[in-house]
């Protein structure tokens, strides 16, 4: 039986229910509720709203949301006071106070068939509902200067139980942003884009022990608190969405395969024979086949030799911003000229200091007019036009000279890792960060840290991290260039749609030997050699007449099947100059130069043999009346 008080609903506590275990002990159970954070989770990744809904552990929440939280309770703080001083009638929420039609209410927690949402504020408007003519639109204060489409889902959920209240859906809702700036959100319709979310998670809420769903590792793991444990459960089933860009679709597809690990995937790849080039060029992929191929044989799979251009004087670009605020505070630049290398870090403390930083990065590069600026991803493109534009700067020249290495790697060069991120392939190739954590997401975190205490260890380590992030960039770039010239000698380096000939010490053995055969295949060699043999018992003349009848007859059939053998014929140029007296030109004559030549050579698996005609004229010397045959190679002279 559900037992829940007025005070229960006002507070949004989860409802009891009373269970017998055998023997008659009684124990509470807490029937799991479905909230915002466990819908937009849901939208994230199904297993993280499991754990949510029935894990008894919370897990450890990243420190960035954190700092979201804390600054969405300031902002709700701020807004609050500042609505109390503009409205007359605000009274916190209760379910009496909803009926009453107070104008605005405060802190509403609702809940309706198993549903709780949480809005900072209800405000009255116009409309029917049960209530009379009014109802009410939620209103909610996020941490953010930016608003995401998970903070609108939550929005859409917050309205979509509001409407079940009061039975009829709010038209629209309003996120309040940290800078004070509201933005509205229309809900009329948002329950059909909800139901697809709700319907899963209330048969997990109504159903018996329902099975958690798989592990599928995805881009919004390193912010979700289950991080951890999903992690080391996808390393110890070898997960195929351990490979980036194995989402929970392209996993589906494998699975009806029966492919099930990285392991078992790298056996799935196969070289494919390149079409002939059409008008445009084919797609650039990536292959996640031969990405586990690479993982599992811990080498370099070359699809296409990359075709970096290096230049005299180099620069090497990475950018620190805030998204969220769409500003940049940290622009790092690495010049590399000769033996030097220096690093320059142009930081803003605020701000309205990136236009300072912004001209000094501008003065700097255009004292290397030359150099390529190297840089990895989209990130610092986007960055340097959001600042021209923002600037009113001609960024046309600076564009021009932009070079994504990415580009080298992506579908063309599969280093032994499970994604291309520079931290991943950088850590591969030995490049080295200070701070373990180091990513950008933890920079949003140093850089909070910096403007909240100001200390100088926060900037420090973000200049340091900066600093390594070009230093790996470039270091990518000369193993690039390394793998570009030197791909056929490098053990640690193979061809995907062509392996290299992987040879041990005894065929190494058989093929010097064959390539030995080779070299003395020529008619002329047995008179070259010293050869000891016993002396044969003389033969009559009838014998022997017997034997050369018999040994002709045999070379005429032998020579016959060869010709009939021939596959191609190979015209052969005429003399021109006499070797005896210099004279030329040499005079053609009627004499035609014909030989059927069969030649032997090694191939990838082994050896074959050649049959050609070689045809040509003879030419005549006016001078020292010599007729010389046409070009032949030495080798085939006496053949």
């Amino acid at each position: 039986m559900q037992m829940m008080t007025g005070n229960d609903a006002k507070a949004g506590v989860m409802p009891t229910f009373e269970v017998f275990e055998p023997g008659g002990a009684k124990r509470d159970l807490m029937k799991p509720t479905i909230t915002s954070e466990v819908v937009v989770a849901y939208a994230q990744c199904p297993r993280k709203a499991y754990l949510l809904l029935f894990s008894p552990d919370s897990g450890e929440p990243h420190e960035y949301e954190r700092i979201l939280e804390r600054q969405r309770r300031e902002n709700q703080e701020g807004y609050l006071d500042r609505l109390k001083q503009k409205h007359a009638d605000v009274q916190p929420y209760t379910v009496e106070n909803l009926g009453n039609g107070s104008e605005v209410l405060l802190n509403a927690c609702l809940q309706a068939d198993g549903f709780t949402a949480v809005c900072d504020v209800l405000t009255r408007v116009e409309g029917q509902s049960t209530g009379g003519k009014y109802q009410y639109e939620p209103t909610m204060c996020v941490g953010t200067h930016s608003i995401s489409k998970e903070q609108k889902l939550e929005m859409s959920f917050a309205g979509y139980v509001l409407g079940h209240l009061q039975h009829k859906p709010p038209m629209a809702g309003r996120l309040i942003a940290m800078d004070g700036t509201s933005h509205t959100v229309k809900l009329e319709k948002s329950a059909k884009d909800l139901m697809p979310l709700l319907e899963p998670l209330q048969a997990w809420t109504t159903g018996a022990s329902p099975e958690p769903p798989p592990v599928i590792l995805n881009k919004h793991c390193p912010l979700c608190p289950f991080q951890h444990s999903c992690q080391a459960q996808a390393e110890q089933e070898d997960n195929l969405s351990l490979l980036d860009g194995v989402t929970a679709r392209v996993k589906r597809q494998y699975e009806k395969k029966g492919i099930f690990t990285v392991k078992q995937l790298s056996y799935l790849f196969k070289p494919r024979k390149r079409k002939k080039r059409g008008r445009k060029p084919p797609p650039v992929t990536h292959k996640v086949e031969l990405q586990a191929l690479a993982i599992r044989e811990n080498k370099i799979y070359l699809q296409e030799l990359p075709a970096v251009s290096r230049q005299p004087v180099e620069l090497f670009l990475d950018i620190e911003g805030v998204p969220d605020r769409q500003c940049y505070y940290l622009i790092g630049l690495l010049v590399c000229q000769a033996d030097t290398t220096t690093h320059y870090s142009f930081w803003a403390d605020t701000a309205q200091e990136e236009r300072h930083i912004w001209q000094q990065f501008l003065d700097k590069v255009n004292q290397y007019p030359e150099g390529p600026i190297y840089h990895y991803g989209s990130y610092e493109p986007r960055a340097l036009a959001t600042l021209a534009k923002r600037y009113q700067t001609d960024s046309e020249n600076l564009t021009t000279r932009l070079v994504n290495v990415n580009r080298y790697i992506y579908g063309k060069v599969y280093f032994p890792v499970r994604s291309n991120r520079l931290k991943d392939v950088g850590r591969f190739i030995g490049a080295e960060w200070t701070s373990s954590n180091a990513s950008g997401l933890q920079s949003l975190v140093w850089r909070h840290h910096w403007e909240q205490t100001q200390e100088a260890q926060y900037r420090e380590v973000l200049v340091t991290y900066n600093r390594e992030d070009c230093q790996a960039l470039k270091l990518l770039t000369d193993e690039l260039s390394k793998i570009q010239y030197s791909a056929d000698t490098l053990s640690e380096v193979d061809f995907a749609d062509k392996r290299k000939r992987q040879t041990t010490e005894t065929s190494e053995q058989i093929h010097s030997q064959f390539r030995a055969i080779l070299k003395f295949s020529h008619f002329d060699y047995d008179k070259k050699k010293i050869s000891f043999r016993q002396e044969k018992p003389k033969e009559s003349a009838q014998e022997r007449k017997e034997r050369t009848r018999r040994h002709a007859y045999q070379l005429h059939k032998k020579l016959s099947e060869t010709k009939r053998k021939t596959k191609k014929v190979i015209y052969l140029p005429q003399r021109n100059v006499c070797l005896q007296c210099g004279f030329k030109p040499l005079q053609p004559t009627m004499k035609k130069y014909q030989q059927t030549i069969v030649d032997i050579f090694l191939t990838k698996n082994g050896i074959k043999k050649n049959i050609a005609d070689y045809v040509g004229g003879y030419a005549n010397c006016p001078t020292c009346h010599k007729t010389y045959s046409p070009y032949i190679h030495d080798g085939y002279k006496k053949n």
